[in-house]
Order: C-alpha cells, then sequence, then structure tokens
C-alpha cells in the first residue's frame, strides 16, 4: 500500500499549465512524466532506486507484451530529460501539448492494465 497516490503529481502537472510561464510549462512536463512513471514503476513491482530504474521499467512493459507503453514511457522520459536539461531553446506549445496527451495515453494504458490484473484475480 503506497502512501502517496502518482495521480497527485499528473494534477500538479495540469496546475502549472495555467501559470503560462517558462519554468512552469518545463516543470510541468516533467511532472507528467513522474507522475506516470512512478504508476508504471510501483506496477511492475520495481523498488530498486538505480539510475537505470526508468529503463527497466519502460523494459519491463516491453517484456510484457505492453510495446506501446515502454515507446510510450520512453518517449516521454526523453521530452522530460530535454525540458529538464536544455536551457538553449523554448519549449513550444506543442512540446507542452505532446507530452501531456502522452501522460495521459500512458495513464490510460495502465488503468487497461490495472483492470486485467483485477479481472484475473493477480
Amino acid at each position: 500500500m503506497t502512501v502517496f497516490d502518482p495521480d497527485e503529481v499528473l494534477a500538479v502537472a495540469q496546475h502549472l499549465l495555467t501559470r503560462c510561464d517558462e519554468a512552469s510549462n518545463r516543470s510541468a512536463v516533467s511532472r507528467a512524466y513522474y507522475g506516470v512513471f512512478l504508476r508504471a514503476r510501483d506496477m511492475a513491482n520495481i523498488s530498486d532506486r538505480h539510475p537505470r530504474v526508468h529503463q527497466w521499467t519502460q523494459e519491463y512493459y516491453e517484456g510484457e507484451g505492453e510495446k506501446t507503453l515502454g515507446m510510450n514511457l520512453r518517449l516521454l522520459r526523453e521530452s522530460r530529460n530535454n525540458v529538464d536539461y536544455s536551457t538553449d531553446r523554448h519549449v513550444s506549445q506543442k512540446d507542452i501539448d505532446d507530452a501531456m496527451k502522452r501522460s495521459r495515453q500512458i495513464r490510460a494504458q495502465l488503468q487497461v492494465i490495472a483492470g486485467r490484473k483485477q479481472y484475473r484475480g493477480e
């Protein structure tokens, strides 16, 4: 049982977008990634805090036949890395929209997986 719901991070991401400034937009993309990453990692029962945990989580889902989910996690992580580390370019509205859309897609994919597991009694 977790004490913290990663969906709250997604809510923070959405709230940050109301501020309409570069730092908030970058933070929104970053939070959108972490909201779904934390959920995906927890659902995969990966508790390690190793720097490669992001890659391991992607690989877990790909290995489970969820290649689209793994790819979406990888692409959203790349977006997160770009906004967190690239200070030499502006984050466009398209970058923001794409990241937020991808985070919603990942969250929906995770909900389907959770539903399947619950149906099978896992």
